[in-house]
């Protein structure tokens, strides 16, 4: 899974790192090169098969002639959020992930939408997009076991998930800025990283949530929080939110996001 904000050197403004912004290019080169590095270290650690999965936006965000061509990409809007995953797989990377909405020391921090998503509980926990990509993974057995993104983003994959094999590739000084280390460095950390992490697999385990699955969410505007909750099996909670319950996370999200 890869996103954006959460890879080396990317910071600015949405205005600057979406399509037609002055960083945009630069950015997809970076999340490529970053998304490059986990795909040599899984190989180096005895991969036989990396699929990625373009997360950003419209997801056309990785550069494919740049990408390693041992993996195979998935591109294009999605309808999954975790578009192409089952349990044939063995592990999850998380690359250029960014912290959750509401994050005070982050690199553009949202969850799933700037412009439309406050907040997004499952059973009463507070996530963010790595909660919910870990929580999709776990649905089918396979544990999300490599995160790369802002320290924010570290610190809020470790504080669910545990122990599992994390790269600080910045740390942010303001929603904008970031102090960044050099592409080079973090390939090697990256690299390092998901050749631990495929190790590491018979000790980290995959995020199960437990049944019944309520998954939560705060809209920014009560319309819209009102036209969700008209979808069977979604209840309003209050002016803003509305929450649904089913049998696994993908069910509930299909209801609400």
């Amino acid at each position: 899974m890869t996103d954006l904000e959460g890879a080396t050197g990317v910071c600015g403004t949405w205005q600057d790192i979406n399509p037609g912004g002055r960083e945009h290019e630069r950015a997809r080169r970076f999340l490529t090169r970053d998304v490059n590095a986990a795909i040599e270290g899984a190989y180096e650690a005895g991969a036989k098969e990396v699929v990625v999965l373009d997360g950003h936006g419209a997801a056309f965000s990785i550069i494919p002639e740049e990408l390693d061509e041992r993996a195979k990409l998935i591109r294009g809007r999605r309808i999954l959020e975790m578009e192409g995953l089952d349990s044939s797989f063995d592990a999850v990377f998380a690359i250029g992930a960014h912290a959750m909405a509401g994050t005070p020391d982050a690199i553009l921090p949202h969850t799933l939408s700037s412009a439309t998503i406050m907040n997004v509980w499952i059973n009463g926990i507070k996530v963010g997009e790595i909660g919910l990509w870990a929580a999709i993974a776990g649905t089918y057995d396979v544990p999300l076991v490599l995160v790369t993104g802002d320290e924010a983003a570290v610190r809020e994959a470790k504080k669910l998930l545990g122990d599992i094999e994390c790269v600080a590739v910045k740390k942010a000084t303001s929603p904008y800025a970031a102090i960044c280390l050099h592409p080079n460095v973090t390939y090697r950390m990256i690299k390092e990283a998901a050749i631990r992490a495929l190790r590491r697999l018979d000790e980290i385990k995959p995020f199960k949530v437990k049944k019944p699955v309520e998954l939560k969410v705060e809209f920014k505007y009560v319309d819209i929080a009102r036209r969700v909750a008209k979808r069977p099996g979604v209840e309003l909670i209050d002016g803003r939110t509305v929450r649904a319950i089913g049998d696994n996370i993908i069910e509930v999200m299909s209801l609400v996001l």
